[in-house]
């Protein structure tokens, strides 16, 4: 007769026999539900704006910009700053500066320096640091001047819904930008994005 001791090993051994399967199966799981796609391949799971439509956008408001006469056929770069795109959309997460951001960065890569933007969301810190050097607290290799603003890049987002059939819904997207002269408020140019999406409806849209 097996003593208690070689029977609560047997109980171990089973045990671990039953779990190693079991525990594997559900790494297995896990990891197969995790890929990698494209950043320009994304899944559309709702009507809303996605990073997709957000790059798209970028890509054709900056080549806009820099074919524009006034950028264009500027001697001297052109000092752009951001203003605020105003949300008018249904949604209450709406990221202004990642769309602006992405127009900054297909601008600067491709305008051939024509365009400079000016962070004035650091303008309070740049006060700070150039007063710091003009008292001798810090370091300098120079001063500068604070050059100014040539023209604000600002805008609006809209968006509106519609209900379809077979539980469809139809999302149509508008942005608009706009390019103001910081010196006679005249707006130089302004440019519509937009965009439709038709999908499922679902609990959030009831």
């Amino acid at each position: 007769m097996k003593s208690m001791e070689s029977l609560g090993r047997q109980g171990t051994e089973m045990t671990k026999r039953w779990l190693v399967p079991i525990v594997a199966l559900a790494l297995a799981g896990c990891v197969g539900t995790v890929g990698r796609v494209h950043v320009d391949d994304e899944p559309i799971n709702d009507v809303e704006a996605s990073d997709v439509d957000i790059r798209a956008m970028s890509r054709e408001m900056a080549t806009a910009l820099i074919e524009l006469p006034t950028i264009a056929g500027a001697k001297e770069p052109v000092h752009i700053a951001f203003l605020t795109i105003e949300n008018r959309t249904l949604t209450t997460d709406f990221d202004s500066y990642n769309l602006l951001s992405k127009i900054r960065q297909d601008l600067i890569a491709h305008s051939e320096g024509k365009v400079v933007f000016l962070d004035k969301e650091s303008i309070n810190a740049i006060y700070a640091e150039r007063d710091a050097k003009r008292a001798g607290q810090v370091t300098t290799k120079g001063h500068k001047d604070l050059p100014g603003v040539d023209y604000f890049l600002t805008g609006y987002a809209y968006s509106m819904r519609k209900s379809g059939t077979a539980g469809k819904m139809l999302a149509a997207h508008r942005y608009t930008f706009r390019l103001t002269d910081a010196e006679d408020s005249r707006v130089v140019w302004e440019k519509d994005y937009e965009f439709k999406k038709l999908g499922q409806r679902g609990t959030a849209y009831r």
